[in-house]
C-alpha cells in the first residue's frame, strides 16, 4: 500500500470513527467517509501543485 493509499484509508476510517462512536452506520455514513477521503486527497494534491 502506497502512501496516498494510506492517507486515504486513514481518512475514511477516521471519518467512521466520528460519525459513530458506537460503530453502527447507516449506508450514507459509508458513502460520506468515502466523499471525505477523495476530498482529503483533492486538497493535498491542490496544495502540492501550489507548492511547486
Amino acid at each position: 500500500m502506497n502512501e496516498l493509499q494510506k492517507i486515504w484509508l486513514d481518512a475514511y476510517r477516521g471519518y467512521l470513527k466520528a460519525a459513530s462512536a458506537t460503530g453502527e452506520h447507516c449506508p450514507s455514513d459509508y458513502d460520506n467517509a468515502h466523499e471525505h477521503a477523495d476530498a482529503v486527497l483533492n486538497s493535498l494534491a491542490k496544495a502540492g501543485e501550489g507548492a511547486k
